[in-house]
């Protein structure tokens, strides 16, 4: 089985998923409007921790995956050990990064409204 045929089954998985959070989204959403709340001050403020918490875990995979392939090409490791290190290095590293970023600003910071 080669990476096209993992494919279709990860991306058909992924659509099933996506369907289903978004249907329940839209559930929670409609109960609270029909309880005469507002959804849009429920949301706590935890997007844009979660939106920087996404790009830095995207951005340390990306460099991990970089570094491993530079690592695997230059030194007597396994491919597959300088991939797996440099990617849990990296990841790692940018989730404690966004750690520290979150915890430098309180939650009622976070949330800037226009």
């Amino acid at each position: 089985m080669n990476g096209e045929d993992v494919l279709i089954p990860l991306g058909f998985f992924a659509m099933v998923v996506s369907i289903v959070y978004l249907a329940l989204r839209q559930k929670e959403r409609m109960s609270l409007i029909a309880r005469g709340l507002n959804p849009d001050d429920m949301s706590g403020g935890c997007e844009s921790a979660l939106q920087l918490k996404a790009g830095l875990f995207l951005i340390g995979l990306a460099l991990g995956v970089l570094s491993g392939d530079i690592m695997a090409n230059y030194s007597k490791l396994e491919p597959w050990a300088s991939h797996l290190s440099m990617i849990c290095i990296f990841t790692g590293g940018a989730l404690l990064l966004s750690y520290f970023l979150l915890k430098k600003y309180p939650p009622n910071k976070r949330r800037q409204e226009p």
